[in-house]
């Protein structure tokens, strides 16, 4: 029973130390990434860790295309 006991309380320690990392982990690269962004630092857009969405105000169904949009030419009859 006690051999049991023990491990239990083993695996408990190394999740409990495991979560604690992931936790402060988490805290200090968001403060770091909150610094970065103060300082206007341009190098976020490459690291991976940083997701850059582009959010944009257009109507349901709109697309975004890259390619340079035809305008009609129309001539004067004068």
């Amino acid at each position: 029973m006690d051999d049991q006991n023990i491990v239990a309380w083993i695996c408990s320690t190394i999740v409990f130390i495991l979560i604690i990392y992931i936790l402060i982990y988490e805290m200090i690269k968001r403060w770091q990434v909150e610094l970065r962004l103060s300082a206007l630092d341009e190098s976020l857009l490459d690291d991976d860790y940083v997701l850059v969405e582009e959010i944009t105000d257009a109507p349901s169904g709109s697309k975004i295309i890259t390619e340079v949009p035809a305008y009609l030419i129309v001539e004067d009859e004068s």
